[in-house]
């Protein structure tokens, strides 16, 4: 499932951003948990953290494929990326749709927006690098996988 003793050092170095995103997602929940609790702050915060470990299982089964830019080294069809062919972006979406719930503010829209425009920016990227260098293969993968 995770294939943490094959990572590069400088790979595993890489699982600081999400880290770092966590961090401030438990930081910003901390400070700023109410009194009276409602459902959203539940709601957001399991949202979050669930994202925030999915994000991190599928980062470390990508291992050494990962590029912080679109590069296709290797197609990915274990684990995760069995049935998501980006979890990392759709997780960090899902994390933010979660500090959204909790904070339950028109706000939270914006930085929503800009992540998701971003995300889908960088889903295409990647969809053109890996249909490029695996071709058919890559298309037969894609209709396997859910999105």
């Amino acid at each position: 499932m995770l294939e943490w003793q094959g990572m590069t050092t400088a790979n595993k170095l890489k699982l600081i951003i999400p880290t770092l995103y966590a961090i401030a997602a438990a930081t910003f929940f901390a400070l700023t948990w109410p009194v009276i609790v409602e459902s959203h702050h539940v709601v957001g915060v399991v949202i979050t953290v669930l994202a925030f470990l999915c994000w991190v299982i599928a980062r470390v089964q990508l291992g050494n494929a990962f590029a912080i830019g679109a590069k296709a080294s290797t197609l990915m069809t274990r684990g995760l990326y069995s049935k998501l062919r980006h979890p990392i972006y759709y997780f960090s979406i899902l994390a933010v749709v979660g500090i959204g719930i909790y904070a339950w503010s028109l706000l939270m829209l914006v930085p929503i927006v800009l992540l998701v425009v971003l995300e889908v920016y960088r889903i295409r990227e990647e969809e053109k690098a890996l249909a490029k260098k695996f071709g058919t293969d890559y298309a037969r993968y894609k209709e396997q996988t859910w999105f």
